[in-house]
């Protein structure tokens, strides 16, 4: 693992914050489920047989590691030492240096690796974890800068509601015999940025704060981004098994596949 530099902190948060208050329990609440293995299936066929693949945010290593399992190269950025530190437990059965992991925050091009890739992933709303459109659409010109020619980008983001105004909500995520989980959201219509707080409450423990923010973005500035940095949309969907569909109509996930010139 390599490590150049601290993420920079601005209104409170940082690259890494998001990483430092969910690692301890990312595992927990968002296991390996259907939609990851078909992620998985859907990637590892984009890169080829052996094709390198480096992930964006790759945490715990969700994905990661069972694409090293199935024999590809994979590099992982994320900015979160504790999430790397996660990966690295869960891929420790691959052996020393199966899974190549960088900390640093993606909007520093000079952490990105040289490749080439087959495949660069950003998976799991990834593009809107950066809240400035200016490093999300960089983003897109730092992967293609790491593709092989012809290789691809997965980008996988939910499709947000259109704003009426400034949106502040309070839900339950879970209740037990021993504890609460509640999610705080506030959303700026202004810029489309949502601050919000998983609020963790068990019995006889202090209470603990989960903080995260990401910028609602839309499907047109991810295609557009896209052409910018010489990408060719080839296929979008509302699931990783899901056929392709120009647009999914209603669905409030996309997956969209890039391709580079």
């Amino acid at each position: 693992m390599t490590h150049r530099g601290d993420p920079p902190i601005g209104e409170g948060f940082a690259a890494d914050t998001y990483g430092h208050g969910f690692a301890d329990v990312y595992d927990e609440w968002y296991p390996a489920d259907a939609a990851a293995l078909d992620a998985v299936e859907r990637i590892a066929e984009l890169a080829g047989p052996g094709g390198a693949i480096l992930e964006l945010g790759v945490g715990t290593g969700r994905l990661a590691v069972p694409l090293a399992e199935r024999g590809h190269r994979v590099v992982g950025i994320d900015s979160s030492i504790d999430m790397l530190d996660r990966l690295a437990g869960n891929a420790v059965h691959l052996g020393p240096g199966a899974i190549e992991t960088i900390a640093g925050d993606l909007a520093d091009a000079a952490i990105w690796p040289a490749g080439p890739f087959a495949v660069v992933v950003a998976a799991f709303n990834l593009v809107c974890n950066l809240t400035d459109p200016e490093q999300q659409a960089s983003l897109f010109a730092a992967a293609g800068a790491a593709l092989a020619p012809g290789g691809h980008m997965v980008v996988e983001t939910f499709v947000p509601a259109p704003l009426e105004g400034r949106e502040r909500r309070l839900e339950v995520r879970e209740v037990t015999a021993t504890g609460v989980v509640l999610i705080a959201s506030d959303t700026d219509p202004t810029g489309g940025i949502v601050t919000g707080q998983h609020i963790e409450l068990r019995d006889g423990e202090p209470v603990r704060l989960r903080p995260w923010r990401l910028r609602l973005t839309t499907p047109n500035e991810l295609d557009r981004w896209a052409t910018d940095a010489g990408f060719e949309r080839v296929a979008t969907s509302a699931g990783w098994a899901d056929p392709p569909h120009a647009d999914p109509p209603g669905s409030t996930t996309r997956i969209g596949v890039y391709r580079r010139a």
